[in-house]
């Protein structure tokens, strides 16, 4: 059925629900509708801009009846940035907003699931210790526009931990003084540490007056102790290349997450918001280690990035092996290092890429738990066989996609695993992304 007939066409309509990416859903004579600028429980005119095979896109025209949700935007950004997709409704709305869209993503795969209220340390704003700003030809800086490529102009973000602000201006006014190209402005802070890493991404190897540059950055915030330079000549869509070049200071920076001190490269992954990692992390212990017997607890971390939960995990309990696998070099080493500096000597890290023909370290199929915290596309299917077929008697896995975790624990499920109830993790505020946290044993 051809739904053109419907394009430009204005309707009034009462808007049901907020999907993750931010649009109100409605029907128009039963078809779905997304409306642009809309949340759920209003009532508003629409205008239809787009129509596909079986559902519609709108703008909203003008808003009838607010919703009891609906607030005033709190970032002058809102309508100009495609990052805070939540930030016309409530927090404590976008709170249960999340744990319904991960109700739906289980029930898309047949899952009867408890799904737990959302967890927030309680920031709404200035959580993410880690930003990356495209750098337009004419030197403007700021996310892009929602589904363009057009550069907002709008930096220091509202979620942008504190340590980070001014930075990036700073940045994006010198190269344009010096008339220098760049394609990022990198921005990375310790909360706990108050240290910050300022990494320029070029196209070229060259990058003239970088004394001077790193003198006045420096000058201006004493807070930097590293300076960097990614060579990305590449053109791609992924920000950071594989050269980098340290300008002045370390290559590295430190952070203190659940007690322990971490070392982190600028490759490596790190959660953005520290609070809420302390939150997630503890739990994800709590899980790992309930109703174990004293005595040597072998713990095994896949995905482990620079170790933080695996060594957080162990800095909680005695006697506990460590064995992690990160396919990143730098993160490895900073694991190893880290390990050591926290006092868990008990701990070997792997430099390997988890796929569906990864052989598991042999430690991993005598753990007595395994934590797994994968990107967004989740687990190989490979991998799940391998740790039922290695009688791995608890998984701890940690997502931030509902979706792949939903797929995921279905497999489990098939190979002999019961799972616990979701318990989600608000590591991302006003942001589409949840985390999440679930317990399966092997039955």
């Amino acid at each position: 059925m051809s739904l053109g007939k419907y394009k430009d066409k204005i309707f009034t309509v009462e808007v049901t629900d907020l999907n993750n990416l931010g649009y109100g859903v409605c029907r128009v004579d039963g078809i779905v509708t997304f409306v642009g600028g809309a949340v759920d429980g209003d009532k508003v005119k629409i205008k239809i801009i787009k129509t596909a095979r079986d559902y519609m896109v709108a703008r909203t025209e003008e808003i009838i009846e607010p919703s009891p949700y609906r607030i005033s935007p709190e970032c002058p950004a809102t309508r100009k940035c495609g990052g805070c997709v939540y930030g016309l409704v409530s927090y404590e709305h976008e709170l249960e907003l999340k744990r319904r869209y991960i109700e739906g993503a289980m029930r898309k795969h047949r899952l009867e699931a408890f799904v737990a209220p959302v967890v927030s340390d309680g920031r709404v704003w200035g959580w993410r210790n880690k930003v990356q700003y495209p750098v337009g030809e004419n030197w403007e800086i700021g996310y892009y526009r929602r589904h363009t490529h057009e550069i907002s102009g709008i930096a220091d973000c509202g979620l942008e931990a504190a340590p980070l602000r001014g930075i990036a201006p700073f940045v994006a006014q010198w190269l344009k003084a010096h008339k220098l190209p760049a394609r990022h402005i990198y921005l990375r802070c310790g909360e706990g540490t108050g240290e910050v890493m300022v990494c320029v991404v070029t196209r070229a190897e060259s990058f003239p007056y970088a004394d001077e540059f790193a003198a006045e950055l420096v000058k201006r915030f004493p807070a930097v102790v590293s300076v960097m330079q990614n060579i990305n000549p590449k053109d791609t869509n992924v920000i950071l290349g594989e050269k980098w070049r340290l300008i002045w200071g370390r290559e590295y920076i430190e952070d203190l997450l659940c007690g322990c001190r971490f070392k982190i490269a600028p490759q490596a992954f790190y959660q953005v918001n520290r609070g809420c990692a302390e939150l997630l992390y503890r739990r994800a212990a709590e899980l790992a280690f309930d109703g174990a017997c004293e005595g040597r607890f072998v713990l095994a971390d896949l995905y482990c990035g620079v170790g933080t939960i695996g060594i957080c995990a162990a800095s909680m309990r005695q006697e506990v092996k460590l064995v992690g696998v990160e396919v990143t070099p730098e993160a490895v080493e900073n694991a190893a290092y880290n390990a050591k500096k926290n006092g868990i000597d008990d701990a070997d890290f792997i430099c390997a890429e988890i796929g569906d023909d990864f052989r598991l370290p042999e430690a991993v199929y005598t753990a007595d738990a395994v934590i797994v915290d994968p990107p967004r596309k989740g687990l190989a299917g490979g991998l799940i066989n391998t740790l039922a077929d290695a009688e791995v008697r608890k998984v701890v896995y940690v997502s931030c996609n509902p979706d792949t975790l939903a797929r995921d624990i279905a497999l489990f499920a098939q190979r002999g695993y019961r799972f616990e109830a979701i318990e989600p993790f608000d590591m991302f505020p006003r942001t589409g992304h949840v985390e999440c946290v679930v317990l399966m044993s092997r039955v």
